[in-house]
């Protein structure tokens, strides 16, 4: 392959990227349609890879079916686990899946935190 070829493949591949990034990103907007209300608490998950411990994170919103919150590390999308927490005087204690993981970055670049969505099963 020339390097004409080349560059151009480059290109077409990272345009198909950029893409793909903003076609998730528009639908991960797009299943928040319901009403979320802001939370401040701290939810316990046992990930079902690892029962022996529980990872705390900080919840930010919750809706009628899941959960936005903050993390310090990403978290993989499809991590199973059973989340525990309280709003005022609703405890719950739900089967959980992580629905998508975003980063949040700085005016550097450089990533702050994670936000992750939890749908409660």
């Amino acid at each position: 392959m020339n390097d004409l070829n080349l560059r151009s493949a480059n290109l077409t591949n990272s345009i198909r990227s950029a893409m793909r990034r903003a076609a998730e990103q528009a639908l991960a907007e797009e299943r928040r349609g319901g009403c979320r209300n802001p939370v401040a608490c701290q939810v316990e998950i046992r990930w079902h890879h690892d029962p022996e411990h529980t990872t705390t994170y900080d919840g930010l919103d919750l809706s009628e079916n899941g959960l936005r919150m903050r993390s310090e590390l990403v978290i993989a999308e499809g991590l199973t686990g059973r989340a525990n927490f309280t709003v005022g005087s609703m405890a719950f204690d739900r089967p959980c899946i992580v629905s998508w993981c975003r980063a949040f970055r700085d005016d550097c670049g450089r990533i702050t935190h994670w936000e992750a969505g939890l749908r409660l099963i």
